[in-house]
């Protein structure tokens, strides 16, 4: 059974900005804190080809499990990139996101088709959770990015 989730959040920021914030390792680190603890994760911008075999816990609680992530496309031109996952109960998931200009700065639209089994509900729940908690913490982590104007140069 696979279901797809379509999450669109609207950020007061430069796409290209945008961009280098939602494929930044130490930035997915950060936003999905405290709904997964990764383990192993490593640092810095994601490019097509990279190979994640991580560790995950629920809320640090649940024991660490693996899950693996594969980086299919990441095309900072385009502001677009594909992740091919599995691990923790999920067979298969696909993650495109993209970025787009928006009057309001960027669009940023997840595209996530989820292949669960008897669990694809639930953990179709749990991604749409933990997404609008990504776009609070991606909104704070704008704000403190943000160059101080009037600052001494």
């Amino acid at each position: 059974m696979t279901r797809t989730l379509i999450l669109e959040h609207t950020y007061p920021a430069d796409p290209d900005r945008l961009f280098d914030l939602v494929t930044d390792l130490d930035t997915l680190d950060a936003v999905t804190r405290p709904w997964l603890l990764f383990e192993h994760l490593p640092s810095g911008q994601v490019h097509t080809g990279q190979v994640f075999d991580v560790g995950i816990s629920l809320f640090g609680i649940l024991p660490e499990r693996p899950y693996r992530m594969e980086v299919t496309l990441c095309d900072t031109e385009a502001r677009c990139m594909v992740s091919e996952e599995n691990g923790f109960s999920v067979r298969k998931l696909v993650h495109r996101l993209e970025v787009q200009p928006d009057p309001a700065g960027a669009l940023l639209t997840d595209r996530i088709e989820i292949d669960a089994g008897w669990f694809t509900h639930a953990v179709a729940g749990w991604i749409r959770l933990t997404h609008v908690w990504r776009h609070r913490i991606r909104l704070k982590l704008l704000r403190q990015q943000r160059p101080r104007e009037n600052s001494p140069s």
